[in-house]
Parts: structure tokens; C-alpha cells; sequence
């Protein structure tokens, strides 16, 4: 993925970052307030060792250098079993010397002589009170454990400097922060599973899907949650968006017609993408322009150009194609242009081979006769052969693809079974895409809202 398409899979997927982001952060405020409280009391000592007393200056210096060196030790000691199993005979805990050392930290800052302990607990004045006593009881069993320079004069004294007092907010837990952790958090992971999502979901959403295939955009067409309701957009709303796109697909399979084309086929990689009703609506736009347009109705396995365009399709090009009809029988006249459809007629038990006929060659160049364009709607490529047959009677295919439904495999293998015939697409239809006011959906509505009707 490049940056591009990452900020494309995050930005569709923003719910999922959004979700995340609020889970998240509900998280760590539910943790936050089932957390209890922590309070944290603190006492420090000056170390002094004998000799520091003295008139001279060498003795001073001597006594502040072993005081330096042997804090560190009073810093291990203040959380061991000899200090604090003391403190719990004294306060009467109900705990182990390991259990409450677990609670208390011993630290000396760098070139001082001065140990600061700290002791957490749930309770502010018991943090307090076991400060204290800590301090106090590590005092003593320094003065203990080194030797005396005199009867009753310990070699290192510990003095208190600052006694213990009763904290009065607790330390943790950190709300403002764990807050901040479980949104930050839960936007990555959102962002994990949206890419994640984008990488597993092989839907073609925009053209640049399907870069690699080289096949030329003709048209984009948006989705439109009543096109079955009124599938003919171009006739039953002429000022829409959607019958604008539809005009642009008709020039640009203009410009296709420029080099001869006079017969074209539409198809899709699997059904229900929305080629019947591009094809109706690519002739009606078309018919309009001017040019003489016949429309047929190729898939006769599922046919649905009749139902579309509102006509009677019991008899068509299946009868055509078997001899039981003549073209003017079943050629029916629509709209107030010039144009017609062959529906399909009787589903016959032998579709493939009556679409390879020669009997259809002829009928396709009885209809390039008569008139400019012929459109013909075929079944899906990937569902069976009929599409790629009718391809090698037509000078051009078009591929449609519903957004946000077909695969980028399916496409392709598409191409490939019309390349396998010797045709290829010419271009690309997409259908069913959505699209943001920023995307042009505004300025191409209200445009043609005014001059639609001039096109």
C-alpha cells in the first residue's frame, strides 16, 4: 500500500477509527475509576558519618565521601526484611516484609548524602504513618549494623529532614493520562483493523483499483437507491446527476465509435452490477443525440431488457434466431426517437450455440445496416460463454463493474475470458459509486439542474 491508499482505506473506514478511539477511551475511564486510589507519603534523611565534626577540611571531605558510598546500601536496605519486619510488628500489619517492600522506594539524589523513602498506600495517613516508621526504623538499624568510633557514638548517623506528612491527592491512577493513552490507543487499532479490512477486501471502489488491467474509465455512475424503482433515469429525470453521467458515457463511447464502431457489446463479471440498465440508458442517451439505436437483448438465459424497457418480450431474438420470426415482427419501436429493441424472446434450452450462430452474425449485420449504433446486452462473462461469444461479433465490449460489489479477481478474470476469444474491453463502467460533495456531486447537480437538458 502506499501512502495514498492508506489515507484512502483510513479515511473509509473513519467509523472504525471512531469506534475505537471512544472504546478507548471508555476503557481507561472505567479502569481509571475502578482503580483505587493511591496516595504517597515521603521522609528524608541526612547521612553523616563520623569524622565530618572535625576542624579539618581533608576529614570533612573524607567523611562525605564515605557517606556518598555507603547510602547506596542504605537505599537496598531500607526495603529489606531487617527494616521492615520491625515496622510490622510496630503498626501490627497484617502483611509480609516482601509485600510491603513492594510499596516502599529508598532513592539518593546524585552527589548528595540525603535518602529520601516513600511509601504508597490506599490510605493517606497510613502512607504517612508508615513513612515514618520506616525512616525511623532504618536510623536504627544503621546505627546497628555499624561500628561504633566511641562508647554510644555509632560511625554514620541518619537525621531526619523532612518528616512525613499526610499527602493530600493521590497519585494514581492518572485519569487525564490514561485517558489520553486509551484514545491514542484505540485510533491505532482502529487504524490496524482498517487497514487490515482494506487489505482483505478486494471490492473495485474507484478505477485506480484496477490500474493494472489498463482499461480506459468511460463512465462513473453514482448510486442511486431508487434506480429500481425508475431504472430509466435518463428518460424519467433528465436534469440528474445520474442522467448526466449517463451522457458522459454516451461521448465517450463516442469517441470509441469514432474509429468505426458501430456495434457494441455490454457485459459484466457477474450479475446484478448493472449492465442491463446501463445499456438501456446508454441508448436512450444516445437515441437522443440523434443517432438511430437498436438495442438487444442477448442474455437469454436471464433476460431483463423487456422488463426494463416496458415492453412485451414473449417473442424476440431467440424466435429470430430459430426461424420461427421475421426482424420486423419482433424489432419493436421506442420512445419518440429512433430507436428499437429486440428483447429475447422464448429462453431457449441452447443459448450458447444459438448466440455463435451465423444466424446471429446475420442479424447483427442487418441491424449495422439499419441503423448507427447497436447496442447488445449480454450475460456475465464469469457465468457462462454467451458474453464472450457475442464479443467476436461486435467491434466493441464494454465491462461493467458495480463498485463496492465486484473483485478485483473477477475483473480480471473477466478480461481475460474475452481475451482468450481474441477481444478485448475497451473500457470501464463502473456503476453503483458513492461519492462526496467534494468530489463534484454539488457543482455537477446544480449545473445540470440548469443546462442538462441542452446536452
Amino acid at each position: 500500500m502506499n501512502a495514498l491508499t492508506i489515507a484512502r482505506s483510513l479515511l473509509r473506514s473513519w467509523w472504525m477509527l471512531a469506534t475505537c478511539a471512544v472504546l478507548g477511551v471508555g476503557v481507561a475511564a472505567l479502569g481509571s475509576a475502578a482503580t483505587t486510589p493511591t496516595y504517597r507519603a515521603s521522609t528524608s534523611y541526612y547521612v553523616s558519618v563520623a569524622g565530618q565534626d572535625a576542624a579539618s577540611a581533608g576529614e570533612i571531605a573524607q567523611g562525605s565521601t564515605a557517606a556518598q558510598q555507603k547510602i547506596k546500601s542504605y537505599v537496598e536496605l531500607a526495603s529489606s526484611p531487617r527494616v521492615l519486619t520491625p515496622v510490622i510488628e510496630h503498626l501490627r500489619l497484617d502483611s509480609t516484609p516482601a509485600e510491603l517492600g513492594r510499596h516502599v522506594t529508598a532513592s539518593v539524589g546524585t552527589g548528595t548524602v540525603i535518602i529520601s523513602i516513600s511509601v504508597t498506600d490506599p490510605d493517606p495517613r497510613h502512607a504517612a504513618r508508615l513513612a515514618e516508621a520506616v525512616g525511623q526504623t532504618l536510623a536504627s538499624v544503621v546505627s546497628q549494623i555499624e561500628p561504633e568510633v566511641s562508647p554510644n557514638t555509632p560511625s554514620v548517623r541518619l537525621e531526619e529532614v523532612t518528616p512525613a506528612t499526610t499527602p493530600s491527592s493521590p497519585i494514581g491512577p492518572k485519569t487525564t493520562a490514561n485517558v489520553a493513552l486509551g484514545f491514542v490507543a484505540g485510533l491505532a487499532l482502529g487504524a490496524a483493523l482498517a487497514l487490515v479490512r482494506a487489505a482483505l477486501d478486494t471490492r473495485v471502489r474507484t478505477a485506480a483499483d484496477l490500474a493494472d488491467l489498463d482499461l480506459a474509465l468511460l463512465g462513473d455512475i453514482a448510486f442511486d437507491a431508487e434506480a429500481g424503482a425508475r431504472p430509466l433515469i435518463v428518460r424519467d429525470d433528465a436534469r440528474s446527476a445520474r442522467s448526466e453521467a449517463f451522457r458522459a458515457l454516451r461521448t465517450n463511447v463516442q469517441f470509441l465509435r469514432s474509429g468505426g464502431s458501430r456495434t457494441i457489446a455490454v457485459t459484466s463479471a457477474r450479475p446484478s452490477e448493472g449492465k442491463t440498465t446501463t445499456t438501456a440508458n446508454l441508448a436512450i442517451a444516445m437515441s437522443q443525440s440523434g443517432l438511430r439505436v437498436a438495442v438487444v437483448d442477448a442474455d437469454l438465459r436471464r433476460p431483463n431488457l423487456a422488463t426494463v424497457m416496458g415492453i412485451e418480450g414473449a417473442t424476440g431474438l431467440s424466435d429470430l434466431l430459430i426461424g420461427r420470426a421475421e426482424l420486423e415482427d419482433v424489432l419493436q419501436p421506442w420512445g419518440d426517437d429512433d430507436m428499437h429493441v429486440l428483447p429475447a424472446g422464448t429462453i431457449p434450452p441452447n443459448p450458447s450455440e444459438l448466440l455463435g450462430s451465423e444466424a446471429m452474425e446475420r442479424v447483427l449485420e442487418v441491424l449495422t445496416d439499419r441503423f448507427d449504433v447497436v447496442l447488445v446486452d449480454t450475460p456475465p462473462v464469469l457465468a457462462v460463454t454467451d458474453a464472450s461469444l457475442v464479443s467476436t461479433l461486435v467491434s466493441t465490449t464494454l465491462l461493467v463493474s458495480a463498485a463496492g460489489q465486484t473483485k478485483r479477481a473477477e475483473v480480471r478474470l473477466a478480461t481475460e475470458a474475452l481475451d482468450r476469444v481474441g477481444r478485448r474491453a475497451s473500457g470501464l463502467v463502473l456503476t453503483k459509486t458513492k461519492h462526496t460533495k467534494r468530489q463534484g456531486g454539488y457543482y455537477r447537480s446544480e449545473y445540470t439542474s440548469a443546462a442538462a437538458l441542452s446536452a
